[in-house]
């Protein structure tokens, strides 16, 4: 099938999916010759491709010290989780109103696979990283809101980010956390799935928080 991306476009998505996965850490210079170098185009077209993640806020640029990938500190991920609170409270009773039967069967077979597998031990944290993502993502699909879905997507890439760079412990998380979650949203009651989305998010930040310290704290 022929890709008709542009050559900054397809760098962009090398060089995002590198962040989110957790080859390039947080506070890691991203020098535009060596990257031009590595994925054999120019430095124009890495730059270009820069100034794009720039926008989603997953890298900063500053003049003489060029780019790095954007720092995670506990102030950012608590303004971070307080934006997310109140966009995916209100996504939870958008999906509550909107959810049909198959998305019902969907969701609930999604979250099996989350309180399952990310208590377990057979999945790396990359993979958890991506199953949890996958589970909030469907549900933000639910709601039919592009803006929300475009919002809460990109604040959640951080947490995509964080859980790669750092080590969160989901061995010790409530082992019915997500399929409750499921139930708050096809119970029909907007105010009792939103009130659970908020607590499932305040959860999560916890989790990252402990993360995060224990990392500092290891050096």
């Amino acid at each position: 099938m022929p890709d008709y991306r542009t050559e900054y476009q397809k760098v962009y998505e090398w060089i995002r999916s590198a962040i989110m996965e957790g080859e390039y850490a947080p506070g890691e210079r991203l020098p535009q010759r060596k990257l031009a170098e590595k994925f054999e185009t120019t430095t124009i077209t890495v730059r270009e491709a820069l100034r794009f993640l720039e926008s989603d806020g997953l890298i900063v640029i500053e003049p003489k010290w060029g780019a790095t990938v954007q720092e995670i500190t506990p102030e950012k991920v608590r303004g971070r989780y307080l934006v997310r609170e109140a966009l995916e409270g209100m996504a939870a009773r958008l999906a509550a109103a909107n959810i049909d039967e198959g998305e019902k069967r969907e969701l609930m077979a999604l979250a099996e696979r989350c309180d399952r597998e990310l208590t377990g031990h057979s999945l790396s944290r990359r993979e958890k990283a991506a199953l949890h993502y996958s589970l909030h993502e469907r549900i933000v699909q639910i709601t039919r809101c592009e803006e929300l879905i475009r919002s809460i997507n990109r604040n959640n890439l951080h947490t995509l980010i964080l859980s790669n760079a750092y080590h969160i412990d989901w061995t010790s998380d409530d082992p019915q956390q997500h399929r409750n979650l499921v139930r708050a949203l096809t119970s029909g009651d907007p105010d009792r799935a939103e009130a659970t989305m908020r607590a499932h998010v305040r959860d999560g930040y916890a989790m990252e928080i402990k993360a995060l310290g224990a990392a500092v704290a290891a050096g």
